[in-house]
């Protein structure tokens, strides 16, 4: 599926390679076969809804996005064109805010649970410290086995592939046509 969900966002491979997150937009194929998109920034095109269900027609597709500074992240899974779910936490609204819908993964409720808890013996809303963050995180993470923020055996994090946009994409464009 990489060279598919690749040729849909008009990127391709470079054939160089860098640490985790330390360039714009770099690729990598996670142990449990789910191919792994990461941008710098999370305003990325194809975090966009018309992107991911036109992608999601070939197959599923898991993204998310975390802006740490102000304690955002959210997570969504989507087939066949469709949100089938999505879970986000906006930590500016406080540390127990939590948007949920849709049909959400088996592991949801007890993972949810156990950092709703964790949450409460800190001291709730008025904790110094927000683990409702990781909920969405943890929600895409129990599907694709991947966290931002953690070492997940088997993937070489000095080995990701850097990704360009591709040369194809930039035919017929004017010289002087400087956005997407």
């Amino acid at each position: 599926h990489p060279e598919t969900a690749l040729a849909q966002l008009n990127l391709e491979r470079s054939g160089e390679y860098c640490d985790y997150a330390t360039k714009p937009l770099t690729g990598y194929s996670l142990p449990k076969g789910w191919y792994l998109i990461v941008a710098t920034t999370s305003n990325a095109r194809f975090l966009k809804l018309q992107q991911l269900a036109s992608l999601s027609t070939h197959f599923p597709i898991i993204a998310c996005s975390i802006e740490e500074h102000v304690m955002y992240s959210s997570a969504e899974y989507w087939e066949a064109g469709v949100r089938v779910w999505q879970v986000e936490h906006h930590g500016e609204d406080g540390p127990i805010h939590l948007n949920t819908s849709g049909t959400l993964p088996a592991e949801f409720e007890a993972m949810s649970k156990d950092i709703i808890a964790q949450q409460n013996t800190e001291g709730g809303a008025a904790a110094g410290v927000d683990y409702y963050f990781d909920i969405p995180l943890n929600a895409a993470k129990a599907i694709i086995g991947f966290k931002h923020d953690e070492e997940v055996p088997g993937i070489d994090y000095a080995h990701f592939e850097l990704l360009i946009k591709s040369s194809s994409a930039n035919k017929g464009k004017p010289w002087w046509r400087f956005w997407g």
